[in-house]
């Protein structure tokens, strides 16, 4: 056979495969591709990732237990890159905690105050500090000891879940008979109020008194301890009991979880709970009352009561004296030229000014320190130019950038110059200070101008002219003194040649306000004879007619 039909049969049979094959050769295309490809076998894991985790979970608690290590981690990460997210997140569990902390510790503190106003100053009081100096004790310590009288009666631990009783402690064994009856009916109670009046799962009640008797409820997640007390606990009583609750929680967690209503695996936990069977009694002869005065405790009080009104003076004193401060730094603003402050506004953040201010005014912001204001301030001043005399002033020495030989005087807006100055520049400014609002009129006939032209202009810094309009907004008035001898022809023609220095080759002559130039110069020449002949005021016009600058270069 030749290798033609050889290639014809393959062609052939690879034809016969595509129509025979085609849709699985495609099918297995694409799982090969979602083998490989790593994102695309991501996202199909993904679609069933949340049904096997909790498939997983109902099985047996391995996942959670190899997802333990992980999490903690991300949570020490977490908290390393950024606590304030977690805590944000724990907020609502950790908020009422400590509230509820921060209440018992207060109210404990008031309740030892109490003790320790009323015994201090008494006989009995001195007692109690020789006996708190001799123990080692602190003396708040001794008078909670000494005047605090309850006894702890029963303790129930009721599952939270189910309502039933896991173990009964009481101080009287009789008592122990109606213990499954008395934990119904606290459970009873706590649902009945919560169903009646909308509270939370997560909420319950606290404490329920009768007379002398108290029932103190602290609940944890999976337990309520309740126990039954009379007379007066001291608070750090609660305490007491929120400690046993988390020490329970923390030993017996999977046990209460399962529980099915065997008690079995609870026996132990008698060894947490004795320690509340407590009592302390204050033992009194009959008829015999104590009639304590309250002089001491009013005197007490008295202090106290000074003591805030001295605080509270010192506060007010230190308001009104920033109030003070701000409003002279408020008048110090407004009396500054250039400053206009239309409204002040205050809000948590500090203050806002808003107003004008003329760019070569004062700064706000230096004269914070000054009046001793701390409070963040914000400035929103559009810019204006105002027309006091010293900042127009500025201004026209901004613009002028007159030589030290120059005084400059602005006052009922005329513009004063005192001082020798060239022709130049003299004429310069006479011009550019009329574009300055606020001058009305430039008065320099105290100037003694230069009688050379070359005397003085290096040191001249020149006033940016190309700046301005071509024309000034109001007419020009120089006011110099008169001449005491008018220049004639041969005078101007003089003062003509020492400006322009022409070459020999050139002749120069002067008529009525017209200069004449004739012969042969460079071309530079000419333009710089161009250039500067109107810097003679007589010389209106230049004529260059008659001059040539063939053969010279």
């Amino acid at each position: 056979m030749s290798a033609n039909s050889t290639h014809n049969s393959e062609a052939a049979m690879q034809e016969l495969r595509k129509l025979l094959f085609e849709k699985e050769s495609v099918r297995l295309d694409e799982l090969e591709n979602l083998l490989r490809d790593q994102q695309l076998h991501a996202q199909e894991v993904a679609k069933v990732l949340a049904e096997a985790v909790k498939i997983r979970n109902l099985q047996d608690e391995e996942l959670g237990k190899s997802l333990a290590p992980t999490i903690e981690k991300s949570i020490k990460a977490s908290i390393a890159k950024d606590p304030k997210s977690l805590s944000d997140a724990l907020f609502p569990v950790m908020g009422p905690a400590i509230r509820k902390s921060i209440n018992n510790s207060i109210a404990e503190m008031l309740q030892s105050l109490n003790q320790t106003l009323e015994n201090s100053f008494s006989a009995q009081g001195l007692k109690w500090r020789l006996e708190a100096f001799r123990t080692g004790k602190p003396f708040a310590e001794v008078v909670m000891l000494n005047t605090l009288v309850y006894r702890v009666e029963q303790v129930f631990l009721i599952h939270k879940e189910t309502g039933l009783l896991l173990q009964h402690l009481s101080f009287d064994p009789s008592l122990d008979e109606d213990a499954d009856v008395v934990s119904s009916m606290l459970t009873a109670v706590q649902d009945f109020i919560r169903d009646s009046f909308s509270g939370s799962t997560d909420q319950g009640i606290e404490n329920l008194r009768m007379g002398d008797l108290e029932v103190i409820l602290e609940t944890g997640p999976d337990v309520v301890l309740a126990v039954v007390c009379r007379g007066n606990t001291p608070r750090a009583f609660n305490e007491k009991l929120q400690t046993t609750v988390e020490q329970i929680q923390q030993l017996y967690r999977q046990a209460l979880q399962a529980f099915d209503g065997d008690t079995e695996p609870f026996v132990s936990i008698d060894e947490h709970l004795h320690p509340l069977l407590v009592s302390d009694f204050k033992s009194e002869e009959k008829g015999q009352e104590k009639k304590k005065s309250p002089t001491k405790a009013v005197l007490v009080v008295a202090l106290i009561m000074v003591t805030m009104l001295i605080w509270l003076g010192f506060e007010e004193a230190e308001r009104q004296q920033t109030q003070t401060n701000w409003d002279n730094y408020i008048s110090r603003l407004q009396s500054e030229e250039g400053i206009i402050v239309s409204s002040v506004q205050q809000d948590e953040q500090g203050y806002t000014l808003l107003g004008l201010r003329d760019p070569l005014s004062v700064d706000p912001y230096s004269l914070l320190s000054e009046y001793h204001i701390a409070a963040n301030v914000s400035f929103f001043m559009q810019p204006y130019h105002a027309l006091q005399e010293p900042l127009v002033l500025k201004r026209i020495k901004q613009l002028l950038q007159p030589p030290k030989s120059i005084q400059l005087i602005m006052k009922d807006s005329t513009l004063t110059i005192i001082g020798t100055a060239s022709e130049t520049w003299l004429s310069q400014a006479e011009k550019a200070a009329l574009y300055v609002a606020g001058v009305e009129n430039v008065d320099s006939s105290q100037v003694s101008v230069l009688s050379s032209v070359f005397e003085d202009l290096p040191q001249d810094k020149g006033i940016k002219l190309d700046v301005l309009p071509s024309k000034p907004k109001k007419t020009i008035t120089r006011n110099k003194k008169p001449a005491k001898k008018v220049d004639t022809d041969t005078d101007i023609l003089k003062r003509a040649i020492a400006l322009l220095n022409p070459p020999s080759t050139v002749e120069m002559k002067y008529a009525k306000g017209i200069l004449y130039a004739s012969g042969q110069a460079s071309k530079s020449w000419i333009e710089f004879a161009k250039n500067n002949f109107s810097k003679i005021e007589e010389i209106d016009s230049f004529y260059t007619s008659k001059l040539s600058s063939k053969g010279i270069k």
